[in-house]
């Protein structure tokens, strides 16, 4: 059965300049040929940009279009929205093989950049420019999100790691009722869809992942529908040699909460579906 990985990192800082890896683990190349892909259950993947310096957004979906990879199904990039020639930005991107989508990155950005007016004319951009959206958000952003959307946005996008949900409270806690409240109103937009990722990188150890995370998968499938839900890796952030969570033990543990019957759709469909991937 076809398994596509829609969110996957690779990274060489080395050649590009990423801030944020300084200090840590993942602070190293990251190739293709490196990938954790499941035991060779995978065989596609999405590339998400991986928030290089600013300056070399462009040059990093260069770099990743130009690498050996032949599993590569589709790509989004980075780029400002902000900026005053984010419609330039976005339309240099696209002239890429595989581009299909976008991200800004949003998590940690305080409210009033997530109203931010130059932010809207630029997912306005994305629109136009026909490509996907992806929102990388934390869960107290969602409604700040929906605000965003509801306002300005009528493409598709895609909310990455299920809004980072609070994993090590659960579900059942005072901030895991706000994420599901929030999560429901954000379902509201049609063209909103979702990625079952992301919950090995929130959690503490593989206990609290096993234990908080079944029930927050099963509240996003609830909310949205197989039809609008697409699994993914998140590696190497969240799966591989540096968490505690393999590829294959996260694929499985999705798969046990979407049943036989929905698992082609979550597995390669919806991603298939949004991000134009094609053969």
């Amino acid at each position: 059965m076809e398994l596509i990985d829609a969110h996957t990192h690779v990274w060489d800082p080395e050649r590009l300049r990423y801030d944020w890896l300084a200090g840590t683990a993942l602070d190293r190349p990251r190739l293709p040929g490196d990938i954790d892909d499941a035991d060779g259950t995978v065989s596609r993947w999405v590339f998400v940009e991986a928030d290089a310096a600013p300056a070399a957004a462009l040059d990093e979906a260069r770099w990743v279009a130009e690498l050996d990879w032949p599993g590569l199904a589709a790509m989004v990039v980075a780029a400002d929205l902000e900026a005053p020639d984010a419609a330039e930005r976005i339309a240099r991107a696209a002239e890429l093989p595989l581009v299909r989508g976008v991200r800004h990155l949003l998590q940690g950005l305080p409210p009033e950049r997530l109203a931010a007016p130059a932010l809207a004319e630029g997912l306005g951009e994305v629109a136009r420019a026909g490509l996907v959206f992806d929102a990388c958000v934390r869960w107290t952003q969602l409604d700040a999100l929906d605000r965003l959307l509801t306002d300005t946005f009528d493409g598709t996008v895609v909310l990455d790691h299920l809004g980072k949900p609070p994993l090590e409270a659960g579900l059942r806690s005072d901030a895991g009722r706000i994420w599901l409240t929030a999560l429901r109103r954000l379902a509201r937009h049609e063209r909103l869809v979702v990625k079952l990722s992301g919950l090995p990188a929130e959690a503490p150890d593989a206990t609290t992942l096993r234990r908080n995370g079944p029930e927050l998968l099963r509240a996003a499938l609830d909310v949205f529908g197989a039809e609008r839900c697409m699994v993914a890796g998140d590696w190497p952030v969240s799966t591989g040699a540096d968490g505690t969570t393999t590829a294959r033990e996260w694929f499985d543990l999705v798969r046990e909460v979407v049943g036989a019957s929905d698992w082609p759709r979550v597995a390669a469909g919806t991603a298939r579906a949004v991000y134009g991937i094609r053969g």
